[in-house]
């Protein structure tokens, strides 16, 4: 009988699939059968291919199988426009499509990692939220994850906690994940005080990793619609950027905040070759320039010295800055083990999986 691991957050983009990633790495290296489960997958958008990327990235990470996509992830509801796209009739038919699913599944495996909606509110209005499956698939303990790098976390988990509480659903533990490194001091304070003592078990604190949650240039290029003017550049489009920075004054008053950032995505109007050439002394990852504006060709002369992306946006700085901020940056094959690597000393093992 395959024993479940199920992934909820209260909050979305808390690092879910790379955590299952993770844990299934961990759980092959130890000679186990392992599947990925996701009960309800997001397409890209509403008429596009229903398939779930993560789904597909997943099933590449575990031994061949021969579950086809539609069990791994029985249930297939976009993000955009979904409240007018599903309704509560639909109740049954989901759930019966995911527990069927489940049950095949469990047949063949140890073990089931569940990674959950984006949230525990996610599709509640039709009860077909985190909990509800949980309840329908005989599963009354999950695993709650926080990124909160603040006190604000507390009151996440106090929260979460008596709702489970009201819903008759246990927390097996906390997973704090993507946690800022100033922070991690004040977790553990905070365990001792406030989490332990309400019963709470903490099952890992992982430090945010840069090098994995940061987006690739490629990434953002496709989030933002835009275009590569310096060819020469196309190699660097796999690199990330780590902080974004959005140029609106003078050169010298935007160095002073480029020299304390790095692998920055620094965002200008086409026509500020001033702010685009004193960027491009710094440690920048790519220029994303605005209003699809060509830039001037001393930039693209510097850009190419430096083999630095130059991207045009067909937008303005806002409404390109607002697609940058919705990437969810993808984990690559070559980067799997170092996804274990991060979380191989900062998880208690034998409390996740007893």
């Amino acid at each position: 009988m395959a024993k479940a691991i199920y992934l909820v957050s209260l909050e979305e983009r808390v690092g879910k699939t790379l955590l299952s990633i993770g844990i299934i790495k961990k759980l092959q290296e130890e000679g186990k059968k392992v599947a990925y489960y996701k009960p309800i997958g997001s397409p890209k958008a509403p008429f596009s291919n229903k398939a779930d990327l993560d789904v597909g990235f997943l099933q590449s990470c575990l031994e061949p199988t021969d579950l086809p996509y539609e069990i791994l992830s029985p249930v297939s509801i976009p993000d955009c426009f979904y409240i007018d796209l599903i309704d509560a009739e639909k109740k049954k038919e989901y759930l019966e499509h995911i527990k069927n699913a489940y049950e095949r599944i469990k047949k063949e495996n140890d073990y089931i990692i569940i990674e959950g909606a984006p949230s525990i509110k996610k599709h509640i209005r039709v009860g077909v939220d985190d909990l509800s499956i949980a309840q329908e698939l005989g599963i009354n303990e999950l695993v709650y994850i926080e990124k909160e790098s603040s006190d604000k976390s507390i009151d996440n988990i106090f929260f979460t906690k008596r709702y489970f509480d009201y819903r008759d659903i246990k927390i097996k533990g906390l997973i704090f994940n993507k946690i800022d490194f100033d922070y991690l001091p004040r977790i553990k304070e905070l365990s001792e005080a406030h989490i332990k003592r309400y019963d709470l078990s903490i099952i890992g604190i992982i430090e945010k990793s840069l090098q994995l949650i940061s987006p690739r240039i490629s990434e953002i290029k496709q989030a933002i619609g835009g275009s590569l003017v310096n060819e020469s550049a196309l190699e660097s489009l796999d690199g990330r950027a780590e902080t974004y920075l959005v140029g609106a004054m003078g050169p010298q008053s935007a160095l002073k905040y480029l020299r304390q950032a790095k692998k920055v995505a620094f965002i200008t109007g086409g026509d500020r070759s001033d702010l685009a050439l004193a960027a491009l002394n710094t440690d920048v990852s790519c220029l994303i320039l605005t209003g699809f504006m060509q830039p001037d060709t001393s930039v693209i002369t510097k850009a190419n010295e430096k083999n630095i992306p130059i991207l045009l946006s067909p937008s303005d700085t806002y409404t390109t800055l607002r697609n940058m901020e919705r990437i969810k940056p993808g984990i690559q094959p070559d980067e799997v083990d170092m996804v274990l690597d991060l979380l191989r000393d900062k998880i208690d093992w034998d409390l996740l999986l007893r």
